[in-house]
């Protein structure tokens, strides 16, 4: 979601990274609920990238959810500008960021992933009674029959770990108790 005037850049990023599986048979569905252009925040890929490398996403030690090598040719990238109602399509792996909102529209936009019934979570499900509900798990497959046997491929895999704690976090202030603790 990107407010009037406001919305701010998503950095270059894949999907992949925050969403590891045993294959990359996957895809982010976006339904675009304003018309997105350019100067509301459009989507911003590089076509083709999702055959091409995994980017790293750490920086300093900590998972940033952006790409941290110069992986983006700015003369490649292509803004998907469509009208509210339309959908976007792309693959786990494809670079993808977007522009700030400079516009007086919001843009807001709905996003689902969508993975192949044999492609497993390496991060496991968040909703851990999904695990212990194998009839509502299998429920929610759009196509395909259930399995129980994962496809493995050969995709590198970086797990998005560890998480650099937010300002203002428990997290983050313990870390810094520590630092300011055993720094001399």
């Amino acid at each position: 979601m990107k407010e009037a005037g406001f919305g701010s850049v998503v950095e270059c990023h894949q999907d992949w990274a925050f969403m590891p599986h045993t294959n990359d048979g996957l895809l982010a569905v976006g339904i675009a609920i304003d018309d997105m252009t350019i100067d509301n925040g459009a989507l911003l890929v590089i076509p083709g990238s999702h055959r091409g490398a995994i980017y790293d996403h750490h920086q300093d030690g900590f998972f940033i959810g952006a790409v941290t090598e110069s992986a983006v040719d700015p003369a490649e990238v292509v803004a998907i500008e469509i009208p509210a109602g339309s959908v976007s399509i792309h693959h786990v792996r494809t670079l993808h960021g977007s522009a700030p909102n400079t516009s007086e529209r919001s843009r807001r936009m709905l996003f689902l992933e969508m993975a192949a019934v044999d492609a497993w979570s390496l991060m496991g499900l968040h909703d851990t009674d999904t695990w212990n509900n194998w009839d509502e798990f299998n429920a929610c497959i759009l196509r395909g029959e259930p399995t129980k046997e994962a496809r493995v491929t050969d995709v590198p895999v970086r797990l998005p770990l560890p998480m650099r704690p937010s300002p203002g976090s428990i997290y983050a202030l313990q870390a810094d108790l520590a630092e300011s603790t055993f720094s001399d």
